[in-house]
């Protein structure tokens, strides 16, 4: 990539002059964030308040960084110590603030070393020192590419609203209601009581500070980072499997419109990082998102030819890959046993009224996501079922029974609209309330579906915003060139 230029305000440009200063001015990027040196080895970690760490190749191409920002746990004794005594900073006498400084440097030096952990861990491949995230990786890592393009709500939304599931401790009980109902001796309580732990294990980002490799640790508890659980290898998302189309607007207006195209692409975002009023979008059409997600398929007949069944299908558990979809994080229930763990808004009735699992359990979670990319409703008749919580208590859950379909006529997402009754028809099988009423299995719901895909495609396209972290310019640490990047903390 060619060296970018910097111009007095601040600007970064390729070319004679800068483009960004006429006719109109603009603020200058964030310095702090620009000359942060990017660390790779434990030693910078510890001397370095803030520190960037290469993370990943973002969705769209970029590089993507870790930021960790230490300041907010930064002891400032100096201020503290001024505040006491009712005076300035630079009233200390210097022999009390050169023994401050010494103070404030030791303690910010051990702040600084507790994310760190050296592992010796064999059996799971975890050998050195590790940059070790305070958070889970739910909370740091952005959304996946299904969740930002078909958004994090599901069909169901307005009736377990109604339900009460949206707090925490009510999803509990949704998961200690299957145990309860459902084994009664003493080993299948102990054995239904792990599989709900393992599901409720904690992953953490872990950065190897030798050659920057990602990991996913879970852990039982993160205050004991030597108790790993498992190992997974962070797998980075791809938008091209959508080919999606670039948007740049001013406010509402379109400024541009292109294809992911390396120069180009790098080109427009350096507009966005210095435009303020700029604003990125991607444009992917309902049916590339339909075709794309017959990629699936394959590893979820896998899946249950193995005799399981994934029991928490939903896009925040699907990733973009540059060779298709492919699910992860799955309850992994055998067939014919009761889910351990569940999405309350987006599984199928089995699951929350404690009755065994099969791949149509599958199938149904399918339908929802398929009914997203059409945009249709689900409605129907609902009842009233109450379920034992654990001892003599009781919970009473609504659930959708006769569930039917609707498609707007007038806003169809689907190019020909004698294919309505046709899409309806497949949907209302896979949501059906009964299992046996549904598919069967993978095949029976793929042939259907892409023969629909055929004969009757959609149409339109879903714009959204890319939340790939906060973008910005990076000093390049070994040839110093300016380039975009993304950064997420």
């Amino acid at each position: 990539m060619s060296n970018f230029k910097q111009c007095p305000n601040g600007h970064y440009y390729q070319g004679d002059h800068c483009p960004y200063c006429e006719p109109r001015q603009s603020e200058k990027i964030d310095d702090g964030t620009i000359f942060t040196p990017i660390s790779n080895n434990a030693d910078d970690l510890n001397a370095k308040v803030n520190i960037i760490l290469p993370f990943d190749i973002a969705p769209d191409g970029l590089k993507r960084y870790i930021e960790i920002k230490r300041k907010r746990e930064k002891l400032d004794l100096q201020y503290k110590i001024s505040s006491v005594l009712n005076c300035e900073r630079d009233e200390l006498p210097s022999t009390i603030s050169s023994k401050i400084s010494e103070m404030d440097e030791l303690v910010n030096m051990e702040l600084l070393k507790k994310n760190i952990h050296s592992f010796n861990d064999s059996q799971n491949g975890l050998l050195g020192d590790y940059y070790l995230s305070d958070r889970a990786v739910s909370s740091i890592v952005p959304t996946t590419l299904m969740t930002q393009i078909l958004g994090a709500q599901s069909k169901l939304d307005h009736l377990y609203a109604e339900n009460g599931y949206s707090s925490f401790a009510n999803r509990s009980v949704a998961l200690n209601t299957a145990a309860c109902a459902s084994y009664g001796d003493e080993y299948s309580s102990k054995e239904f009581q792990d599989a709900r732990r393992e599901v409720e294990s904690k992953k953490y980002i872990s950065i190897s500070l030798g050659d920057n490799s990602v990991n996913v640790l879970c852990l039982p508890d993160r205050e004991d980072p030597q108790s790993v659980k498992s190992v997974e290898k962070f797998q980075s998302e791809d938008i091209s499997i959508f080919k999606p189309t670039v948007v740049i607007k001013k406010w509402r207006d379109i400024i541009c419109s292109t294809d992911i195209d390396d120069n180009e692409y790098k080109k427009r975002l350096i507009d966005v990082v210095n435009g303020n009023s700029l604003s990125l979008y991607y444009r992917v059409s309902r049916h590339q998102i339909a075709n794309a997600l017959t990629t699936l398929f394959k590893d979820l007949s896998q899946l249950h030819k193995s005799g399981f069944v994934h029991c928490d299908l939903k896009p925040q558990n699907i990733l973009c890959l540059h060779d298709g979809l492919h699910p992860f994080d799955p309850v992994n229930t055998k067939i014919g046993e009761v889910s351990a763990g569940m999405t309350t808004n987006f599984c199928a009735p089995e699951q929350i009224l404690a009755q065994p699992v099969t791949p149509a359990t599958d199938i149904y979670n399918l339908g929802l996501i398929v009914l997203s990319i059409v945009d249709g409703v689900i409605f129907g008749k609902i009842s009233d079922y109450i379920f034992p919580t654990g001892g003599t208590n009781t919970k009473n859950v609504k659930q959708l029974v006769e569930p039917f379909v609707f498609i707007d006529y007038k806003e169809s997402n689907i190019g020909d609209i004698k294919g309505i009754p046709h899409w309806r028809a497949f949907l209302e099988k896979c949501l059906a309330f009964e299992p046996t009423d549904r598919f069967q299995d993978i095949e029976s719901f793929a042939m259907e579906y892409q023969r629909l895909l055929v004969q009757y495609p959609l149409k339109n396209k879903i714009e959204f915003s890319p939340n790939f972290g906060h973008l910005s310019m990076i000093k390049h640490y070994h040839n110093g060139n300016m380039e975009p990047a993304w950064f997420i903390e």
